[in-house]
């Protein structure tokens, strides 16, 4: 199982320069944020002050007030109604739920107050939030924001030798004391450090293992440095940034390359799409500028991956109203959701649908959503179970993801994957069909050869199987009708990279070489070769996951990644043949003329078919989120 990181940072001196500016390290918390590592903010301040950076941060994750004071946790953040997780949980808020570990502000400063008797002292609870605001360089908000304090008392001393005094005398009292970067600090039974241990505990029941970092700045910080896995000791938020990058593995040039295309692969995503939630497939003087449903899904399952809710709901909101009657959706649209479609309709875009819709409810818990469509799905849902062939417990397709008539029109591996993951995903969100142990047996039975699951069983115009090995089959684990580990997908995964691996340029090709099948020129996509490079991510094979995403990489058109590419004799095979047959359309055009200008084309010999094509950026997404989440 991999380790769940958990950052705990210190604020003041540490995420926070003396401005109180975290900007220096932006970079750096833009990565936990895609990454999905909590920052769980651990400071002397008080809630108030807390939840002030919170919100500036875009910080949903609990945090810790007050040197260890309370454990401030968003409601339905580790519990939801487990009543036992519940017990130890002293107090409940607004919009926590609070465990208090410290004593009451009322009696430190009492206690504090007797201490004055002998020795000078000014506490926060003496100043004005004037006072503080000089003293601290805090704006007046932010000092009026420090004195709500509730588990600590900050003080000054106005003579650092009565510093032995002061803390035996507090601890005659029964309480603790700590030092700051500038305060010290009156509390209870309670440090930074315990506080700590208890949320790392939740994370274990929540994830299993856990790794926590900590960074701090001062004396106060040290109780949290003794219960985390490493912990830094630093000054501002320049260092704060080269710390964090380089305790996820972000330094090295790999990672820094992957975040490069990771980055542009999301703006492609964002730049393509319409206010109305419209996913173009390509630039829109490009050769695909519509709105094709099996690409729009899978965008929106990348989108549901790197946390980008607004833009998935409006993504599936768009695709939702173009569904037909029956409950399928078209094979193409344009940007306002006109159906365009010059082929018959596909089962698979019906069923990525659904499985992203699925996703989607699942991640953000969009109940009110599920609601609302849930006549639409429930539609969807037996469009797909009309076309299944009841005597072989298989799905029906006219044409599936390569749209290639000789080898379509029938039982095809590509859309059983997606409608038994849409159907599985669907029944984790309470919608219910058919029973899927009976297709899953199917699939068994029917496409696996003894060597690799082959692609089609057709059933029109000649009955006949499609044997050859194709790179879509491994949709099987990708769709969750088998594991990983399963013997029949590590085979079928071994012939695919023996058949399809291109010898001369590297990467994965769709299909072996076939006349009038190759359009742009035989060679390799890298989309195909991210689904692939997914099965070593998730088997644990970094050296072989590391070699299929360098060749993305490095294929990659300033970080631009194409539909596919081919060597410029493949491509001019293409062109030639074209011209014979006279199937030369105005995209066709379009594209050859494009490929022809290209840098690519001109310097290296390499045909980039379609660049960008938003489909392969859209599996960098995932699969580069899915290496963070497993090496990194």
């Amino acid at each position: 199982m991999q380790e769940k990181k958990v950052v705990f940072s210190d604020l003041d001196g540490t995420l926070l320069n003396n401005k109180y500016s975290f900007e220096s390290a932006g970079e750096s918390l833009e990565i936990l944020k895609e990454q999905e590592i909590p920052l769980i903010l651990v400071s002397s301040k008080t809630m108030a002050e807390i939840e002030f950076y919170r919100k500036k941060l875009e910080n949903n994750h609990p945090f810790i007030s007050e040197n260890g004071g309370a454990i401030f946790i968003p409601k339905n953040y580790f519990f939801k109604e487990n009543k036992e997780k519940l017990k130890r949980l002293k107090g409940l808020r607004e919009k926590y739920k609070v465990v208090e570990l410290g004593v009451s502000y009322k009696k430190l400063v009492s206690v504090l107050g007797k201490i004055k008797k002998k020795i000078f002292i000014k506490g926060f609870s003496d100043m004005s939030g004037k006072e503080l605001s000089k003293d601290s360089g805090l704006s007046l908000k932010q000092a009026k924001l420090a004195k709500k304090r509730e588990y600590d008392e900050a003080f000054k001393l106005e003579n650092k030798k009565d510093e032995k005094i002061i803390f035996k005398l507090i601890k005659k009292h029964g309480l603790n004391y700590t030092k700051g970067g500038k305060y010290y600090h009156i509390l209870g039974d309670n440090d930074k450090g315990k506080a700590v241990e208890i949320l790392k505990e939740f994370y274990k029941k929540k994830y299993g293992k856990v790794f926590a970092i900590g960074l701090g700045d001062s004396e106060n910080d040290l109780p949290m440095f003794r219960v985390v896995n490493k912990s830094f000791l630093i000054k501002g938020p320049k260092e704060w940034n080269k710390i964090i990058i380089k305790s996820l593995g972000m330094d090295n040039e790999f990672v820094k390359r992957g975040e490069e295309v990771f980055k542009e692969s999301k703006r492609v995503l964002k730049k393509f799409q319409f206010s109305n939630g419209a996913i173009l497939a390509s630039p829109p003087k490009g050769r695909y500028p519509y709105i094709y449903p099996r690409d729009h899904a899978i965008c929106i399952l990348s989108l549901i991956d790197c946390g980008e809710f607004g833009r998935a709901k409006k993504a599936l909101n768009f695709i939702l109203k173009t569904q037909n009657k029956e409950g399928s959706f078209p094979q193409r649209l344009n940007k306002k959701g006109k159906d365009v479609s010059y082929k018959p309709i596909q089962l698979d875009n019906t069923g990525l649908v659904l499985y992203a819709f699925a996703k989607y409810i699942q991640e953000f818990k969009d109940k009110k959503f599920l609601i609302e469509n849930r006549g639409k799905i429930s539609r969807g849902v037996k469009y797909i179970k009309n076309q299944l062939d009841k005597k072989k417990n298989l799905f029906f397709t006219p044409n599936s993801i390569h749209e290639f008539p000789p080898l379509e029109k029938g039982l095809e591996i590509w859309v059983n994957a997606v409608c038994y993951g849409a159907l599985e995903e669907l029944e984790k969100i309470k919608i219910k069909s058919i029973d899927l142990k009976k297709i899953k047996k199917s699939i068994k039975r029917y496409f696996w050869n003894g060597k690799y699951f082959i692609k089609n069983i057709r059933l029109n115009e000649s009955s006949s199987a499609v044997s050859e090995i194709d790179a879509s089959s491994y949709a099987l684990a990708d769709f969750g009708v088998f594991d990983d580990k399963n013997e029949m997908i590590k085979k079928t995964v071994s012939e695919i990279e023996k058949e399809l691996w291109h010898k001369k340029i590297g990467g994965i090709c769709r299909y072996r070489e076939y006349i009038g099948r190759n359009n742009g020129g035989w060679g390799a996509w890298p989309h195909f070769t991210l689904m692939i490079c997914r099965h070593f991510i998730k088997i644990g094979n970094r050296k072989k996951a590391n070699e299929y995403l360098n060749w993305v990489m490095n294929i990659a058109c300033d970080n631009l990644l194409p539909e596919h590419i081919a060597l410029k004799k493949d491509f001019e095979k293409w062109v030639n043949e074209y011209k014979r047959a006279g199937l030369f359309r105005k995209d066709r055009e379009i594209m050859i003329k494009n490929i022809r200008k290209s840098k690519m084309f001109c310097e290296k010999g390499l045909a980039y078919s379609v660049l960008p094509l938003t489909w392969p950026h859209a599996e960098f997404i995932r699969t580069w989120g899915l290496y963070r989440k497993k090496f990194l």
